[in-house]
């Protein structure tokens, strides 16, 4: 079986509701959020909060720290980890914020034309028309009824699942955008 053809696909036309563009922006929100790493933005702090707390209780258990300081120490350990934990809040509710900026714009615009051409998408309709080079975006999935191009920085490509005929196009659609990604970025094993 051949590769889909960009002829295949497109053009589209649809205009985002405003369900469509709350999930596309909490999904891009997320996204953008934890770019920086899971690991060592949510899961390492909460790591040295458990081992600071372990390291005063010993302390405090063997009598090598009093009663009064090992409770300052574990007031200032759980002030320490709520600080971080609102500074990661925040950037959560920003990065949401833009992402339903970017996305509001979209729906605003109206009707929009998503076509497909030989090196990425480009969205016309709006104010401007809009491109995503297939090599400079990172994936490209099928979730929650819509179906994602995901680029390295900015708003994603949208196209919601009910512009296709049916799911297996728009499944056929996310693997052809998939395919179209550079090889590193795809997960399949480059070509030496």
């Amino acid at each position: 079986m051949s590769a889909p053809e960009t002829s295949d696909f497109g053009p589209y036309s649809f205009a985002l509701t405003a369900d469509e563009a709350r999930i596309a922006a909490a999904r891009a929100g997320l996204r953008r959020a934890l770019a920086g790493g899971l690991t060592a933005a949510h899961f390492a702090p909460l790591a040295a909060f458990v081992l600071a707390i372990l390291f005063v209780a010993i302390l405090a258990l063997t009598g090598l720290l009093g009663r009064r300081p090992a409770e300052a120490a574990l007031l200032v350990c759980a002030a320490a980890f709520l600080v971080q934990r609102l500074a990661t809040r925040r950037r959560f509710f920003v990065s949401r914020r833009l992402a339903e900026a970017e996305i509001e714009r979209l729906r605003a615009a109206g009707p929009l034309v998503l076509s497909v051409e030989a090196n990425g998408l480009r969205l016309d309709g709006g104010p401007a028309p809009t491109r995503w080079r297939f090599d400079d975006c990172l994936d490209a999935e099928d979730a929650g009824g819509l179906v994602y191009l995901w680029p390295r920085q900015g708003a994603p490509a949208i196209a919601p699942t009910r512009i296709f005929r049916d799911e297996a196009e728009a499944s056929r659609f996310a693997q052809f955008l998939r395919s179209r990604l550079p090889r590193r970025l795809a997960g399949s094993p480059t070509d030496d």
